[in-house]
């Protein structure tokens, strides 16, 4: 199975909750129909034989009544009046090929013939039969003095109970089948709550709050999980925080040094004309590398204290004036800015490193500036930089905020941390960044802030 395969068919498997909260809906419907089925049953044969019972008995009363009236000579229709009257059963009488107290509801005709013979032959017999007008009925023959006599008890009473039970055992199971999955849902939504917390906890971190941590549920089972997560990120917030550490010390105690290199490499470089043509040269090609490295060190030394300092200075701010600024300072026009001038809470310093940043980045490796945007943004600001470069590839999108990153065909001067620094800074401040592509092709950095204020 191919990798696209592979990844269309997970993407169209039922999350695990989902998966769960099905097989409790299966499990449970099984259950009810398998118990409601066996009561249905059992009931129905109970009902049944129950009314058969019942039947055989009131029939063999019945019989006996007519019998004795017969055996003192009573007219046929005057013994089957001296039966007692019950509404749910019909009884006639037959002697040699007359019926008696037949009904209009139901003609003798419709009575099985195999029902009379075994009584005669037998001297009783009983038999279910439907009649064409579709009503079923429980006949009881028995043969009395000269003649058989016929019971017959309707069973549509029953069948409608038996009936509503089947559509109360049907309505149960779906009933059913719907709780076990809102109980499976809730199990599974349980159970998986601290794969979420994981989850989330993994998203902080990837966001850049190496301080999260994940609950620790009770269940011995399942906290393994998130004591795992935790230590693990305790780890890497250690290994972090000494390699951030290192870097500044490192940067630190360069700083003395290269201060005085720097220095010495102005004051030969002042005096490049009064050197022979050899040193001179050796001047010339060393004074921009100086300049490299100690700008590189600046940028490794802050770029470790923006992980160590989370301290934020809020004022307000006038965020077109400081784009401004940042423009005049690199002898840029103001009217590379589009958008309004407003006032926001920041921290000016953060936000001037994050536009000075984007602005050296695009005169350095996008062919220059073309456009930078400020507007607003619901509660907060949209900043737009817009270069005349080649654009960055969507694949390297997400690596050139990393530090030391650089894009195919940047500058050699570079170091590759003035995005990483950007990123940083907009971390602190709660914001987002990302790259895209302008309508002539270049690059289009895209910073969005919140009103720290409303916070």
């Amino acid at each position: 199975m191919s990798e696209t395969t592979r990844g269309r068919w997970v993407g169209r498997r039922a999350g695990l909750a989902n998966r769960v909260a099905f097989a409790f809906s299966l499990i449970s419907m099984f259950v009810a129909l398998v118990v409601s089925g066996a009561t249905y049953i059992g009931t129905n044969i109970y009902l049944l034989q129950e009314r058969e019972a019942s039947a055989l008995r009131q029939a063999q009363v019945d019989a006996r009544i007519v019998d004795a009236a017969l055996r003192d000579d009573v007219r046929p229709g005057k013994a089957l009046e001296q039966l007692p009257v019950i509404e749910d059963n019909i009884p006639l009488l037959l002697i040699d090929a007359d019926w008696f107290g037949a009904r209009a509801d139901l003609p003798p005709e419709e009575i099985p013939e195999a029902l009379v013979e075994a009584a005669r032959t037998d001297g009783g017999a009983q038999q279910r039969f439907e009649a064409s007008d579709g009503g079923v009925y429980l006949g009881i023959a028995l043969a009395v003095e000269g003649a058989v006599f016929v019971d017959l008890f309707p069973l549509q009473t029953l069948d409608t109970v038996l009936s509503i039970l089947g559509g109360v055992v049907v309505v149960g199971t779906i009933i059913a089948f719907f709780v076990g999955g809102l109980v499976g849902k809730a199990a599974g939504n349980r159970l998986l709550r601290p794969l979420s917390d994981v989850a989330d906890g993994a998203r902080q971190i990837r966001s850049g709050d190496l301080s999260a941590r994940v609950p620790i549920p009770p269940d011995p089972d399942i906290s393994a999980i998130s004591v795992a997560f935790n230590d693990m990120a305790a780890a890497v917030q250690n290994r972090l925080e000494r390699e951030r550490r290192f870097s500044a010390n490192v940067s630190h105690e360069l700083r003395s040094p290269l201060t005085g290199i720097v220095g010495t490499t102005d004051l030969l470089e002042n005096r490049v004309d009064k050197l022979p043509e050899r040193e001179a040269n050796l001047v010339r090609a060393l004074s921009p590398q100086v300049r490299r490295f100690s700008a590189m060190v600046l940028d490794l030394l802050e770029i470790s204290r923006i992980g160590g300092d989370q301290i934020v200075q809020l004022e307000s701010i006038e965020v077109g004036h400081l784009v401004d600024d940042q423009l005049l300072a690199r002898n840029l026009p103001v009217s590379l800015r589009e958008g309004e001038n407003f006032a926001m809470m920041l921290d000016p310093r953060r936000f001037e490193r994050i536009v000075g940043n984007l602005i050296d980045n695009a005169q350095r490796h996008g062919g220059g500036v073309t456009r930078i945007g400020v507007e607003r943004a619901g509660n907060g600001l949209r900043l737009t930089v817009d270069d005349d470069g080649p654009g960055v590839p969507a694949e390297i999108a997400d690596q050139i905020f990393e530090p030391f990153a650089r894009g195919e065909g940047a500058h050699k001067d570079g170091a590759g941390l003035g995005l990483a620094i950007v990123n940083e800074q907009i971390r602190l401040l709660g914001g987002t960044v990302e790259v895209s592509e302008t309508p002539s092709g270049g690059a289009r950095f895209i910073v969005e802030l919140a009103d720290r204020s409303l916070r």
